[in-house]
C-alpha cells in the first residue's frame, strides 16, 4: 500500500476564500459566517438519495460483513477483485433519484472496508486497479450533474484494510501515518472532480476519543474548504461543521441547527437478497418526509444497488410511487420551512409549517367532512392539494373548532391514500388540546388558565451506561460538563414523548437526559414526568425524585415539588431503558402564581 499522498489535480477548484483559522473556536466561527449561503440549496432540497455500494455488495450480507464474520484480509481482497459492476449504473440511479423527487445524492466512496471507489494514488486498494477497473466516483459525479442533482461524497474515517487503521489510538507513529493517509484520500476526493456539494463523513473510530485532534480534523476540513469553498460538511469528523446526522431514527437537532436523518429502505444499508415484503411502503417514506419537514430537517433515504449496479425491483417500485406523490405535492415538500411549534395533532394526521400556513398531512381519509379542534385563530382558507381547491369552512369559536366540508368521498391520491390540506391563517396560530374535554370557553380565554407548561422538547442525551442490578434506584446524577458523549435529542410533537428505543441499538442500560433551564420566577414548581421505565430526577445535581419501577404515560404520571430560584438550572433524568422506552416531562406553575402561557415556564436554553 502506498501511504504517501500524491493527489491528482484533475478539475481542482480554485479557492476564493482566505485561509481558515486552525484553532477550534475561530474555525467554527469562520464556518458559521458562511453557512447560510452555503446551506441555501440544501435547506430547500429536503430529500436526497443515499447509496451504499462496494465489494461487500457481492456478498449481500451487509456492509459490516468483513468485521462481523471476521473475513481474513486476503479472502476479502479476492471478493473485491471479483466485483464487476456494469457500466452506466450511476446514471440509472440518478435518473431514479430525480424521478423520485430527490434533489441530491450521496454515494459511499470508501466504506469501513477501506476499498476506494476512485482511482487513488494514496491507496492501491481501489476500483481502478482491482475489480471494476474503473473510477466509479467519477462516473457517479458525472451522473449527478447530468440529472441535475447536487453531488455528495460519503467517506468512512474508519478503515479495516489499512495496517494502522486499528492501532492509532495508542500508537503515535500509527496515528500519524493514518492521519496522513486519511488526509490524502480526502484531498483527492475534493480535488479530482470539480465542484463537490457535500462531504459526508462517517465513524471516526479508532480516534474518536481524541476528539478533533485524533484526526487533525480542523486542518483536514480547512483543506477541504480551501479546495471546495462552497461545500457543506456533516458532523461526523469530531467537529460540529454544518449539519447533524441522526441515523435510523428521526430526531430534530436543537433549534437553529440544520440536521438530516439518514434512513434505509430495508433492514440493510447495502444490497441483500430480500423478499418484496422487506421493503418500505411509499406511505412510510411520505410519513418520514412529513416528520423531518416538521422539524426543519432533510431526509436522506438509502438504496443499496445490486453488485452489478442495478437497482432492485423493490427500490424501483418504491421510488416510482414516492416520486408520483411528490410530483403532485411539491408545495409542502420543498423550500424553506418552519419547525412546527405549539401545534398538536388531529384525528387524521399531523402538521408541517411555513409562515402562517399549516399543512395537514392526512394519512387517513376522513370522508366528506371532519374537524380540527383547539385552534386559537380561525383559518381564512383551506385548500386541498394538489389542485388547491378551496373548501368550505365553519368556525366554532368556543372550542377553537373548524369544520371542513366538501371533501371528496375518497382520498384523491389513490396510489398511497395520503393527502395534504393547506390551512392559511392571518397570523400566528396555536393548537391546544389535551386528554380531557375542556369547559366551553373561547380558547384564547382558556389558555391563560393553564397550570402546566409545554413539554420539554429538547435534551442532551448521554451514551448508554451499564444498568445496576437495582436500576436507577441509587444511581448518581450526570452533569452536562462531564464527558458522557452528549448529543442533542429533540422530541417531535406537542406531547413531548421521547422514544429512546429508536435511538439506541441495544436497550439494556441507563440513559441520561439533561438540559439547562431558564426559570422565569422563583417558587415551588412541580415537575411532572411521564415514564414507562424507572426514572430518577436531579436538579443541579441533587436528587428530587426516584421511581425505580416502571411508570405510566398517563395523567397519574410521577411528580415532585422543586424549589427553584430565578435563573439557570440543570435538570437531569436517569432513565432505565431496559424496562421502558417512553419518557416525557413538563412543569406546573407554583400555586397562586398567575403566569402567561407557554413562554413563562422553565424552558431549555
Amino acid at each position: 500500500m502506498n501511504t504517501t499522498a500524491r493527489p491528482k489535480t484533475r478539475g481542482v477548484m480554485r479557492a476564493d476564500t482566505a485561509a481558515l483559522p486552525l484553532d477550534y473556536d475561530s474555525y467554527n466561527a469562520a464556518i458559521a459566517a458562511t453557512r447560510d449561503r452555503r446551506m441555501r440549496w440544501w435547506r430547500e432540497a429536503r430529500f436526497g438519495m443515499f447509496l451504499h455500494w462496494g465489494p461487500y455488495s457481492v456478498l449481500g450480507r451487509g456492509e459490516w460483513v468483513r468485521n462481523m464474520e471476521r473475513i481474513p484480509l486476503d479472502e476479502y481482497d479476492r471478493v473485491a477483485a471479483s466485483w464487476r459492476p456494469k457500466p452506466g449504473a450511476a446514471r440509472a440511479w440518478c435518473r431514479w433519484a430525480r424521478q423520485a423527487g430527490m434533489r441530491y445524492a450521496v454515494m459511499t466512496t470508501k466504506h469501513h472496508d477501506g476499498f476506494c471507489l476512485w482511482d487513488s494514488r494514496v491507496s492501491d486498494f481501489n476500483a481502478a486497479r482491482i475489480g471494476p477497473r474503473r473510477d466509479l466516483v467519477g462516473e457517479f459525479v458525472e451522473a449527478c450533474r447530468a440529472e441535475g442533482l447536487k453531488v455528495g461524497l460519503y467517506y468512512s474515517l474508519m478503515d479495516w484494510h489499512h495496517p494502522d487503521g486499528a492501532t492509532g489510538e495508542f500508537d503515535v507513529g500509527a496515528r500519524e501515518r493514518f492521519q496522513a493517509y486519511t488526509h490524502g484520500l480526502v484531498r483527492e476526493l475534493c480535488s479530482n472532480y470539480g465542484r463537490i456539494d457535500m462531504l459526508w463523513y462517517d465513524v471516526p473510530v479508532p480516534l474518536f476519543g481524541w476528539s478533533p485532534g485524533g484526526w487533525d480534523s480542523i486542518r483536514m476540513n480547512a483543506e477541504v474548504r480551501r479546495r471546495q469553498p462552497r461545500i457543506i460538511i456533516n458532523n461526523r469528523s469530531c467537529l460540529p461543521e454544518d449539519f447533524s446526522t441522526p441515523e435510523r431514527h428521526i430526531a430534530a437537532a436543537e433549534p437553529g441547527r440544520d440536521w438530516e436523518s439518514c434512513m434505509t429502505t430495508t433492514c440493510s444499508w447495502c444490497w441483500a437478497p430480500l423478499p418484496a415484503e422487506a421493503w418500505l411502503r411509499a406511505r412510510d417514506v411520505i410519513e418520514m418526509l412529513r416528520t423531518v419537514i416538521a422539524g426543519g430537517g432533510n431526509l436522506l433515504l438509502n438504496v443499496g444497488p445490486a453488485p452489478d449496479g442495478s437497482l432492485p425491483a423493490g427500490a424501483k417500485k418504491l421510488l416510482s410511487s414516492v416520486g408520483r406523490w411528490i410530483e403532485r405535492h411539491q408545495e409542502p415538500v420543498y423550500g424553506r420551512v418552519d419547525r412546527v411549534r405549539a401545534m398538536e395533532t388531529t384525528t387524521v394526521g399531523d402538521w408541517t409549517a411555513r409562515g402562517n400556513t399549516r399543512y395537514l398531512w392526512m394519512r387517513q381519509w376522513p370522508g366528506t367532512s371532519f374537524a380540527v379542534g383547539g385552534l386559537t385563530r380561525r383559518p381564512r382558507r383551506a385548500r386541498l392539494l394538489p389542485n388547491g381547491r378551496d373548501l368550505s369552512l365553519r368556525w366554532e369559536a368556543a372550542d377553537g373548532r373548524v369544520v371542513v366540508d366538501g371533501l371528496p368521498d375518497a382520498c384523491p391520491d389513490r396510489d398511497t391514500g395520503y393527502a395534504v390540506l393547506a390551512f392559511e391563517f392571518d397570523g400566528p396560530v396555536v393548537q391546544v388540546l389535551g386528554p380531557l374535554m375542556k369547559p366551553k370557553r373561547p380558547i384564547p380565554a382558556y389558555i391563560p388558565g393553564l397550570r402546566s407548561g409545554p413539554y420539554v422538547a429538547s435534551w442532551q442525551l448521554s451514551r448508554l451506561h451499564v444498568r445496576p442490578a437495582d436500576g436507577v434506584a441509587e444511581i448518581a446524577s450526570a452533569r452536562l460538563d462531564e464527558p458522557r458523549d452528549w448529543r442533542p435529542l429533540a422530541v417531535p410533537g406537542s406531547e413531548g414523548v421521547a422514544n429512546l428505543h429508536r435511538t439506541f441499538a441495544r436497550i439494556d442500560g441507563i440513559a441520561y437526559l439533561a438540559t439547562r433551564l431558564r426559570v422565569p420566577s422563583a417558587g415551588r414548581w412541580r415537575l411532572w414526568i411521564g415514564h414507562d421505565g424507572g426514572v430518577r430526577a436531579f436538579v443541579d445535581g441533587r436528587p428530587v425524585l426516584s421511581v425505580p419501577e416502571a411508570g405510566a404515560l398517563r395523567e397519574d404520571r410521577s411528580s415532585c415539588v422543586v424549589d427553584l430560584t430565578t435563573g439557570l438550572h440543570e435538570l437531569c433524568l436517569a432513565f432505565d431503558v431496559a424496562c421502558g422506552q417512553y419518557l416525557s416531562c413538563c412543569w406546573e406553575a407554583p400555586e397562586g402564581q398567575r403566569l402567561p402561557p407557554l413562554a413563562a415556564f422553565p424552558t431549555p436554553v
